[in-house]
């Protein structure tokens, strides 16, 4: 299974202006500046004002998960058994 394909980018936005435009130091953990309106976030703030996406992308990668797991389990167990005549998949 192929890790990568579930990799997602999730766009946060501003509670006050909906900008999804962000400044911040990499280096240190200091504050994340809104360039469209100037409002100063911490990390923990931002990602709680947008729980409700993150949580919404978190469930559709997991739905994804467990199709593609359900999917290569069927397909491992028909090839196990491929050519035995006492067990049959439907």
């Amino acid at each position: 299974m192929d890790a990568d394909k579930y990799n997602r980018s999730i766009a946060l936005h501003c509670s006050t202006c909906g900008g999804t435009d962000f400044e911040y130091d990499e280096a240190d953990d200091g504050p994340i500046r809104c360039t469209g309106c100037d409002r100063e976030f911490t990390r923990d703030e931002l990602i709680r004002e947008n729980g409700a996406t993150i949580k919404a992308q978190v469930d559709e990668v997991k739905k994804e998960v467990v199709s593609d797991m359900q999917k290569e389990l069927n397909d491992r167990l028909r090839k196990s058994f491929r050519g035995s005549k006492y067990i049959k998949f439907k």
